[in-house]
């Protein structure tokens, strides 16, 4: 991919997909060394210089806009973040963040019916690439707090969830009243059990994800309960 723009909190963007262009690409989609997806938009291109619109975005925003559900311009405000301004001057580029180039009158924002317009099938490839695309990096070196922990938990409740699943697995349904937690089985009813580390580093569910959660589920009447499980990994 070719380098775009290099971003002090995002490092190098690449451009990913052109979109739209002319004689130069007008909307088109970078992605980081992160996988983090953005939208640029060129908003100028004249003897004035060149200006950028970018927001941080993902691919299912991209999706939206591609489909006419939304516009170019309620992506770059609505759906993205960051709100970064690239000018190119003198063969200089010069960036700033959430400045006036974003304010509501602005003439550098598209139109508010600014609508792809596609043709049939148009989009159908970039749909297709945004909504299979996984754009979620996994580092190591993000998580090692998290991976610590989450062994520590997972040592813990593994004997439980293992005995759960083998029941579930060898009978279907269990007839015995009772919610299950990791140190009392008590009361009939739900149990939904989310154990995510609520340490202060961890609680930005932006940027981290659940790292475990279980679903329990029992019925008064018929005095049977269903076993579910999902573990997800961390991801920025």
């Amino acid at each position: 991919m070719k380098k775009f723009i290099w971003l002090e909190e995002y490092g190098q963007l690449y451009i990913d997909k052109v979109i739209f262009e002319s004689y130069f690409p007008v909307i088109f989609t970078c992605l980081n060394d992160r996988k983090e997806v953005f939208i640029c938009v060129c908003c100028q291109n004249n003897e004035e210089g060149c200006k950028w619109l970018i927001g941080k975005t993902d691919g299912k925003s991209i999706v939206k806009m591609l489909r006419d559900e939304i516009t170019v311009r309620q992506l770059l405000v609505e759906y993205s973040t960051g709100r970064i301004t690239v000018d190119y001057k003198e063969n200089e580029y010069c960036i700033s963040y959430s400045n006036s180039d974003w304010d509501k009158d602005s003439i550098y924002l598209p139109k508010s019916d600014s609508y792809m317009y596609a043709e049939d099938g148009e989009f159908d490839e970039e749909i297709n690439y945004f909504l299979t695309t996984d754009h979620i990096h996994y580092a190591a070196e993000y998580y090692e707090k998290i991976a610590e922990k989450v062994g520590a938990v997972c040592k813990n409740i593994e004997p439980i969830v293992e005995t759960l699943n083998t029941f579930s697995a060898a009978i279907g349904h269990v007839a015995v009243p009772c919610e299950i937690v990791i140190k009392t089985i008590e009361v009939c009813g739900m149990v939904y059990s989310k154990l995510t580390l609520d340490s202060e580093e961890y609680t930005n569910h932006e940027i981290y994800r659940p790292v475990f959660t279980g679903t329990i589920q029992t019925s008064e009447k018929s005095m049977n309960y269903e076993i579910g499980t999902d573990h997800y990994a961390d991801a920025a």
